[in-house]
């Protein structure tokens, strides 16, 4: 935890390489002392088809999934570093927006959580 998702139009390629993109989120995430090191997933889902505001304008939205526990001022302080790390990377880009979201730990499973529950069985 986190995952990081970044959503951003195909055709923004042409001035950002999506894996400088990738490593600033994720790079801006690591950074907010709120994770274990090696933490951080941070990934890309392309949208082909989209419209800002009525027409065809750049975008990139980042929707930040952690584990339920954190203060609203860490949540708030992980979406405005993320946020100035990707508006440092594409200043033409005017709508970057960052959301942050609890997951109920009760709700959320992973590989390591069914190691441990096998093994208290």
């Amino acid at each position: 935890m986190p995952h990081c998702v970044i959503e951003c139009p195909a055709d923004l390629a042409r001035i950002v390489n999506f894996d400088v993109l990738v490593e600033a989120v994720h790079d801006a995430a690591d950074a907010s002392g709120l994770f274990s090191p090696g933490d951080v997933k941070a990934r890309l889902v392309l949208a082909n088809h989209y419209r800002v505001g009525g027409k065809r304008a750049p975008y990139v939205h980042t929707e930040v999934q952690i584990l339920s526990g954190r203060s609203e001022l860490q949540k708030k302080a992980l979406a405005t570093d993320i946020a100035r790390a990707v508006c440092e990377l594409l200043p033409s880009v005017d709508m970057i927006s960052v959301e942050v979201r609890d997951i109920a730990v009760q709700a959320y499973a992973n590989r390591a959580s069914l190691t441990t529950l096998s093994e208290a069985v």
